[in-house]
């Protein structure tokens, strides 16, 4: 039995090579056809057009929309277009979530408020804050405020480390402060954690230099794995309903005592070091698809944890 085919839309413009994969996962196996809302030609080629938008969604009965973006002051003509004229189509991570990720400062502050049970680095939000930490002998590491920014590599999105006031200044004085954001400075750590979520599934593997030199095949890439503690699994898969993302990625560290602290969030990581995801993604988005036609007007409770619209 065929099955009909379903429509989704897509901004994205990160992590195309993944997404691609994406993208040919569905159509073959669920039917589903991704259709990209960016142009795909001529002189505003990957730029997003707000008519181009409207055209599209007139075209096509859209029952979701995926939104992966790098991080541009653009990006908020994106999110008011959206707003705008497609309100009731559902995002695959929430508008909330995507637009609160490009920030640093606004993603901490943001689990400082909401939900303040899982360990972070403090946060500084302004000069005086972190001027501040080193009266009360912290230290502080500098980073760029900008997430996924498109001409920095990861290594480049962190400043410096500053142990007193006059090296801060010093590591600064060339920036913008307001373009800036500071925490505190935990110590060397010489391993990363990433966790990679997809609805209620979890991963974490160990994160090297070396991981990203070389190209390991799918069973290397499974035999680095880590056990994650449950509790820690619990409070991220908790922090990711919070935010309303069920596709999302996590950095943590483990201080020499042992605590676990969260260092980064990311909305739809690439995924690049975990083979099974292309599938996984697919079969999330076909399942949220089909209880949404199963059900008419409202989502049940049973499904309010794994499906996000706003």
């Amino acid at each position: 039995m065929s099955i009909k085919r379903i429509y989704v839309g897509s901004i994205v413009n990160r992590d195309l090579e993944f997404f691609e994969k994406i993208v040919k996962f569905t159509k073959v196996n669920y039917n589903i056809k991704i259709v990209n809302l960016l142009p795909d030609k001529g002189y505003k080629k990957g730029i997003f057009n707000i008519k181009y938008f409207q055209k599209k969604l007139k075209k096509y009965p859209l029952s979701l929309i995926i939104v992966k973006l790098l991080s541009d002051d653009f990006n908020k003509i994106i999110y008011d277009a959206l707003k705008t004229y497609a309100p009731k189509i559902p995002l695959l991570n929430s508008l909330n979530a995507v637009q609160t990720c490009e920030s640093r400062k606004a993603t901490f502050k943001f689990i400082e408020e909401r939900y303040n049970k899982i360990n972070f680095p403090k946060s500084f939000y302004s000069f005086n804050e972190a001027v501040q930490a080193f009266s009360n002998g912290k230290k502080v590491i500098i980073k760029y405020d900008i997430h996924n920014a498109p001409n920095l590599s990861k290594e480049d999105r962190i400043v410096g480390i500053a142990g007193n006031l006059t090296e801060f200044e010093r590591l600064i004085k060339n920036y913008n402060k307001d373009k800036l954001f500071f925490q505190e400075y935990l110590g060397k750590i010489d391993i990363i954690y990433k966790v990679y979520l997809i609805d209620r599934w979890i991963v974490s593997i160990t994160s090297h230099n070396w991981l990203r030199e070389q190209k390991l095949t799918p069973y290397q890439l499974v035999h680095i794995r880590v056990p994650i503690d449950k509790e820690l699994k619990r409070k991220i898969r908790k922090l990711g309903r919070k935010f309303g993302m069920p596709v999302f990625g996590v950095d943590y560290i483990l201080t020499k005592d042992g605590t676990p602290y969260i260092i980064d969030i990311n909305d739809f990581p690439s995924y690049r070091y975990i083979p099974e995801a292309t599938s996984l993604i697919s079969d999330y988005i076909y399942e949220f698809l089909i209880a949404r036609q199963k059900v008419i007007g409202r989502i049940p409770m049973k499904l309010k944890s794994r499906t996000y619209t706003t």
